[in-house]
């Protein structure tokens, strides 16, 4: 039988989030500076890869993707040019 103290308490975690930023002029953004420019869902987003419909973008890591400046913006020309 266990018996619980009352320093159980969890530690409190340090987890960075990432804030998306505006489109820079060149380089790489990560996904949700993407979904904040396109002003869809993560869900649609993946979806769209999946339809072809957005670019997959490139791993930078095991688990860091990252999609090219150039690309969304040929991607918003193309939304707005129908």
């Amino acid at each position: 039988m266990s018996v619980k103290t009352a320093n159980t308490q969890k530690k409190p975690r340090n987890k960075t989030t990432y804030i998306p930023a505006p489109l820079p002029v060149e380089g790489v953004v990560r996904l949700p500076s993407v979904l904040a420019v396109l002003g869809i869902s993560k869900t649609s987003f993946h979806e769209g890869i999946k339809a072809g419909k957005y670019p997959p973008g490139k791993l930078l890591s095991q688990r860091c993707r990252v999609w090219p400046v150039t690309e969304i913006r040929t991607l918003l020309s193309d939304i707005q040019n129908g």
